[in-house]
Parts: C-alpha cells; sequence; structure tokens
C-alpha cells in the first residue's frame, strides 16, 4: 500500500471523510465515513499525521471531480502552491508523479511571480505564525519566490531562473518535516536535528538523481547552497560555488531569517536585509535582493510622518517610497477603511518600522488588493 499524506485543504470539518485515513504505518486511524467535529480535532490530527492509501484516494477523486469552476484567487494558489508542495516533496523519488508535480509548481509560481510579486512578496512576508509545522513547504515555496525575483533582477535567462525555482521547492526535501517540527519546538535544536541538518543537501541531492532528474545545474544548486565562496560552508566547505547555489543560499537564509519560530521571534525585513549585506560584503546577490525587496517590501508595517501606521503594498519607484495602506489614524487608532499613502510625499514619509505588529492579524491580503484578484 502507497500512502499519501493528506493536508489541510482535503480535509473538511463537519463532513463525511471519503476515504479511510491511516496514520505513516498503515494502522486505520479513521474509518470511511466519519465525520470530524471541529477545528482543534483536524488540528490534532494533522500534526500527528494522516495518509490516504493514495489508489482509494485517487478513485475518490475520480468520481466526484467537479465541473469546470472559476478561477482561484491569487492568494488561494498561494497557500495551494504549499499544500501541493506538501503533497509530492515526502514522494520525492518514489513515484514519477511526484517529480512532475514539483516540475508543475514551478511553473505555477513563475506565473504568479509574473501575475502580481507584491502579492507575491506580501505573502511571503505575513506568513502564518500559527502554522510552524507547515514551515518546511512555505519555507520552500517562498524562497523559490525570492531566488525567482533575485535572479530576473541579475538578468539570468529563463530556463536559469526556473532551475533557481526548482532548486528552492527541493533543497530541502531530506528535511521538510523536520524543519516543521524544528520550527515549532521550544527548545534549542537537538545534536541529531543539526546532524540531519548538516547532511541535508547531499541527501536531497540524492533524492534527485533517485527521482530521474539529470539536469546537472538543478542538482548542483541544491548540493551547494550551504557551501560559501571562502570555503567555510557545509557539507563539503568548498570554495568553488555556482551562482545559483550562492542566489539560493541568500534567498533561504533571508526567508529564514525573517520567519517566525516558536523558540523566537523573526528578523525585521531591515535586520534580515543588514546581515545579508554584511555577510555577501556589498556583492551583486545582496544588492540584487534589496532591488527586489526595497527597503520596505510589500506586508512591512511601518510607521508614517502623519503619525498613521500602515502596511507596504507595493514596491515603488525608489527603495524607501513604497505605497503604503493606512490602518490607522495620527492617533494611532485602527479604522474600518484602508487609505492608500505615497510615501513619496513629505506628508507621509516612512519614519521607519512599526513595532507592535499585532494590527497585522485583521489586515488580510483581500482588504488591500480586493477580493477579485483572478489570473490565468
Amino acid at each position: 500500500m502507497q500512502l499519501l499524506k493528506l493536508v489541510e485543504s482535503k480535509v473538511r470539518v463537519g463532513v463525511p471523510l471519503p476515504w479511510n485515513v491511516r496514520n505513516q504505518d498503515c494502522t486505520l486511524l479513521l474509518a470511511r465515513g466519519h465525520v470530524i467535529r471541529n477545528d482543534s480535532q483536524l488540528e490534532a490530527l494533522l500534526e500527528r499525521g494522516m495518509f490516504v492509501d493514495i489508489e482509494e484516494f485517487k478513485a475518490v477523486q475520480a468520481l466526484t471531480a467537479p465541473a469546470a469552476k472559476p478561477p482561484e484567487s491569487i492568494y488561494t494558489r498561494w497557500a495551494l502552491a504549499i499544500d501541493a508542495l506538501e503533497s509530492a516533496l515526502p514522494h520525492l523519488g518514489e513515484t514519477s508523479d511526484s517529480l512532475d508535480a514539483i516540475q508543475a509548481l514551478a511553473d505555477e509560481i513563475l506565473e504568479l511571480a509574473d501575475a502580481d510579486p507584491d502579492i507575491g512578496l506580501f505573502m511571503a512576508v505575513r506568513q502564518d505564525h500559527a502554522k510552524h509545522l507547515r514551515y518546511g513547504y512555505s519555507h520552500a515555496v517562498y524562497t523559490a519566490l525570492l531566488g525567482i525575483l533575485m535572479a530576473r533582477q541579475l538578468g539570468w535567462a529563463a530556463v536559469r531562473i526556473r532551475q533557481i525555482a526548482l532548486a528552492a521547492l527541493t533543497m530541502n526535501a531530506s528535511i521538510a518535516e523536520l524543519q516543521g517540527q524544528m520550527a515549532a519546538q521550544d527548545y534549542p535544536a537537538l545534536d541529531r536535528q543539526r546532524t540531519q541538518i548538516r547532511a541535508h543537501p547531499a541527501l536531497s541531492a540524492a533524492l534527485l538523481e533517485k527521482a530521474g532528474v539529470t539536469d546537472a545545474e538543478w542538482i548542483a544548486a541544491v548540493m551547494q547552497h550551504h557551501e560559501q565562496p571562502d570555503g567555510s560552508g557545509y557539507p563539503h566547505g568548498i570554495s568553488s560555488v555556482s551562482d545559483a547555489a550562492q542566489v539560493l543560499r541568500m534567498a533561504d537564509l533571508f526567508m529564514a531569517r525573517i520567519s517566525p519560530r516558536q523558540l523566537r521571534q523573526p528578523l525585521s525585513i531591515q535586520d534580515a536585509a543588514r546581515l545579508m549585506f554584511r555577510d555577501d560584503k556589498g556583492g551583486p546577490f545582496s544588492t540584487a535582493t534589496i532591488k527586489v525587496l526595497g527597503i520596505y517590501p510589500p506586508g512591512d508595517f511601518v510607521k508614517l510622518a502623519s503619525g498613521e501606521m500602515g502596511v507596504v503594498m507595493r514596491r515603488g519607484a525608489e527603495a524607501r517610497t513604497p505605497l503604503v495602506a493606512a490602518v490607522t489614524d495620527s492617533q494611532g487608532k485602527s479604522v474600518t477603511s484602508t487609505l492608500q499613502r505615497d510615501t513619496s510625499q513629505a506628508a507621509y514619509a516612512i519614519t521607519g518600522p512599526a513595532t507592535d505588529r499585532s494590527l497585522l492579524t485583521r489586515v488580510p491580503p483581500e482588504r488591500l488588493y480586493g477580493y477579485a484578484v483572478h489570473t490565468g
């Protein structure tokens, strides 16, 4: 029996299960027809791990295939991209379907980056802090986006940009579940976890080869994405590192630094950019990243000269002058309307990042960009 891990979007509270649900050892957990009663029960089951016989899943899917439906919103497509990676990556090297799914997902992220990169960056910066256990998958998806935008800024050809996307999606294939566990744990990494981390570039590259990947640049980027030109990286401590691997390492590290953990708060965008620029000694890759993001990228929370606080919506002509949606009045009180502020105007200039980020949880992307954002 070959098992498929179920993700949140495949299970509905209050609706009878269309298949038998098992644990990863094939033991039956819930019989077909069982009803999950509430969100907390579903969350506990997802954390434990819910699996279904892939043949049973396909049979039910064939019977219940819906008629043509309207296109998904761009926000939903980003969420579904994470679901798709969580479904495919654990089976890399086991079935051809998994590699096909990852190839298709890279194309989807490239399309989303074309459709509206600002919304993509907003989703990356404003990650769901409650879903640590999915971190290994969300991190890879948003690293792919940043890598794509960096490579475009550097003027790379389309084939190399796609290699960056593929490498980002698979760089942590051997530890994606471990990453989620470590993001959720409230204690420092254990020795055995550190050992797995050190080994993961080589193990992930080996999974790609087992899956039938023959693209040497893709495999090399995964193998080298923690190596450094001064030889201080791992797993082999080499100093001859491909440009693709260096872009991937920088995007990977930047996204890791701004992502939440149970054990620590994320770094601010500005602090993460400062560290990246220092580590790269102001080289072309860190410069490209800063040009892509600006000083205050979409999703960041800022204070304005007017006294208002707002969420960055879109990057501006200059790194320091994005378009901002004010979500408070000049006294710092929350407002129901959203007023767009051009921060190139002195009256609305950004005076710095806002420290109290509690208001952000009440600002969904639909409020800033609208509800009918569709692509394709």
